[in-house]
């Protein structure tokens, strides 16, 4: 969207190509299951962000998808979210980095970053970090159960820079504190587990009922 209609979020999903995806989650899975997951988080994390519109209070935000992937891009602007393109081997931290110039160059004034692999997130979670990030000055950074980032908010777009890795939820804090930014911890359910390790898997399979018959479809 653009123009004085257009949002002050944009929210970016960053996704690889299902081919390159949950490459850590070992032998518990074959390769075409790898890839099967990792297309039905994708495909679910955007239900959800649709979810989330509809839900009373929720602030308006538009949807991108950063990725390298044809088939990605594809799926995305089926799904109505906008492709922002990025380098095939940028890693993380670059393809938001990338995501945050295209958000900047357009007037957004807040980046949400939310992961494509979330194992059960909740479309009440996701406007609770939105309206928390209402403040023009505020990072939110909801961490993962290690200490990761599982969701990021940041308000300008490119305040800060992405730090992606281990204990990223503490680098982000630090970096938004240094940038003069208001940064909160915000500790939402669902949105600290994600599915990237054999142990998250086996948790996921559990709480999430539709994953083991899915992944039995590879």
């Amino acid at each position: 969207m653009t123009g004085p209609d257009r949002p002050d979020c944009l929210i970016v999903v960053p996704m690889k190509d299902p081919s390159a995806s949950k490459t850590r989650l070992g032998p518990g899975l074959t390769q075409a299951q790898r890839q099967t997951l990792a297309r039905l988080l994708f495909r679910r994390t955007i239900d959800v962000l649709r979810q989330a519109r509809t839900l009373p209070d929720a602030p308006r935000f538009d949807l991108a998808i950063v990725t390298s992937s044809i088939e990605i891009a594809d799926i995305a602007e089926r799904m109505g979210a906008t492709v922002i393109a990025e380098g095939a081997r940028d890693g993380l931290s670059r393809a938001v980095e990338t995501a945050a110039r295209w958000a900047g160059n357009r007037s957004y004034a807040s980046l949400c970053v939310i992961p494509a692999d979330l194992a059960a997130p909740d479309p009440a979670d996701l406007v609770r970090l939105l309206c928390c990030g209402r403040n023009r000055t505020r990072a939110v950074i909801c961490p993962a159960t290690d200490l990761g980032t599982n969701a990021l908010l940041v308000s300008p777009p490119t305040a800060i820079p992405f730090l992606y890795g281990p204990n990223s939820a503490i680098r982000h804090l630090r970096a938004a504190e240094r940038a003069g930014l208001n940064p909160v911890l915000l500790r939402l359910d669902s949105l600290q587990f994600d599915i990237d390790t054999a142990a998250s898997l086996e948790r996921a399979m559990r709480d999430v009922p539709e994953l083991p018959r899915m992944l039995g479809q590879a």
